[in-house]
């Protein structure tokens, strides 16, 4: 079992029914994981649009939302959604990707 195959199970084990996202190389392992353990993926056309749909479903079901964005600029495409969510106080879980720490060229790279 590699680290995204155990995110995976271990989200959907504990709740993760239903995750919006957007899918790309840095999430595409642990979003088939999470699949793969049960989790209906729902697909977003924006990391915004998946961020605020995964805070609407919290705030209709009162459970966690769960997004799922790509690396770098999707997680800073997410933040919006994020802040809203934030500010109401919506469980969410963002889970995102990262590069790898020696790829400090990398245009996916926030420091």
């Amino acid at each position: 079992m590699n680290v995204a195959e155990a995110v995976g199970q271990a989200l959907a084990r504990f709740g993760a029914g239903t995750v919006f996202g957007v899918v790309g190389s840095g999430n595409f392992h642990v979003t088939n994981a999470l699949v793969a353990n049960g989790a209906r993926f729902v697909a977003a056309r924006h990391e915004a649009g998946a961020v605020t749909m995964a805070d609407a479903y919290a705030r209709v079901g009162r459970g966690l939302g769960v997004a799922t964005v790509h690396q770098g600029p999707g997680l800073t495409n997410a933040v919006t959604g994020m802040a809203e969510a934030a500010k109401s106080r919506t469980p969410l879980l963002v889970v995102a990707g990262e590069v790898a720490a020696g790829a400090v060229r990398s245009n996916f790279r926030v420091d």
